[in-house]
């Protein structure tokens, strides 16, 4: 969002976002005080975002980098682009440092901005790359966020979680999941949940596919 925003402001023509997670027991141990991680031993039970019986994240890391530029940076070395980048938003409630606030009020914030500088209605979204992490209190924030902004009749989103493929890589996550969004709208393909097996109550009337 920041390189966009330097961008639209002429300051930059073109940025190299990183984003980059070591995974180690300095960064992964205190979520285990917080009681943030899943106990599961088996994968396909550990990462479940949404599902009613998610129990904590899966820690992973890793490294994503993305360049954004603009169009006329982009064409003047012969690139092909992948994606546009239309708007963004950022939001905080204030309602606690370790989770969301219990309906997502920050959570609705940020995308009704993001929308709101892109100059795109909430029903002419396709799809929609959750946050969701597995966690009992975030999925569920994250969910009645989108209930209240996307609606649950016809027209509603798709809506997926990637983490249940890749576990939550913790500050890698914002750019590893807009580069699965970019791929996503390059391919024409959208993730499935793969590990969902009973979908939170609170997500009733989202459309959550199982596969790709």
């Amino acid at each position: 969002g920041y390189a966009c925003d330097a961008l639209r402001l002429g300051r930059l023509e073109r940025a190299i976002v990183v984003g980059a997670e070591d995974l180690n027991g300095e960064t992964l141990v205190p979520f285990s005080a917080m009681r943030a991680l899943s106990p599961q031993a088996d994968p396909r039970a550990a990462s479940r975002p949404f599902d009613a019986a998610r129990d904590g994240f899966v820690g992973a890391g890793g490294a994503v980098a993305m360049i954004v530029e603009t169009a006329e940076a982009a064409a003047a070395r012969g690139a092909r682009p992948l994606a546009e980048i239309a708007g963004w938003g950022e939001a905080a409630d204030g309602y606690s440092v370790a989770t969301s606030h219990p309906e997502g009020v920050g959570l609705q914030l940020a995308m009704r901005r993001a929308l709101a500088e892109a100059d795109v209605a909430p029903e002419a979204v396709d799809w929609v790359c959750a946050h969701a992490t597995s966690t009992p209190v975030g999925d569920k924030a994250e969910a009645l966020a989108l209930r209240a902004l996307f609606g649950t009749g016809s027209g509603r989103p798709l809506v997926s979680s990637t983490k249940a493929l890749t576990g939550h890589p913790l500050s890698l996550a914002g750019v590893m999941e807009a580069a699965f969004c970019v791929l996503g709208i390059d391919e024409r393909f959208v993730p499935g949940n793969p590990h969902l097996v009973t979908p939170d109550t609170a997500c009733e009337g989202l459309e959550l596919p199982r596969a790709s």
